[in-house]
């Protein structure tokens, strides 16, 4: 009886995908998800396609951030130059960077409302 489940359960999955912007369950031959409306990619199975690595040297490092924050200025550079081949270490450099000038922002006009209010 279990296994006569877990055949059900994999025709299920065979016959059906899940759509990427609503998460239902629709039909493996459809084109546009009938729930939601948005196009959906061509179905290829999971055993034709390579796993996904992230071998490639492209994967961000909060390093960047780190030095975004300190270094605004090298974070801003950074962003300029490696915004189409470094995307997710070009995000990391510029968020690094916001933060900092979000926060002293913060930081100073906490100070200068304190200085007016004590004048």
């Amino acid at each position: 009886m279990d296994n006569q489940s877990t055949m059900a359960s994999q025709n299920d999955a065979r016959q059906f995908k899940f759509c990427q912007n609503c998460g239902a369950k629709i039909d493996i031959n459809a084109v546009i998800c009938p729930h939601c409306g948005v196009a959906l990619p061509a179905f290829t199975p999971a055993s034709s396609t390579p796993a996904a690595t992230t071998t490639d040297g492209k994967e961000g490092s909060y390093w960047w951030s780190v030095l975004g924050f300190f270094v605004p200025v090298a974070g801003l550079v950074l962003y300029i130059v490696w915004r189409t081949s470094e995307p997710k270490s070009t995000n990391a450099a510029g968020l690094g960077a916001l933060i900092h000038v979000v926060l002293w922002t913060a930081i100073l006009a906490f100070f200068v409302t304190l200085a007016i209010m004590t004048a």
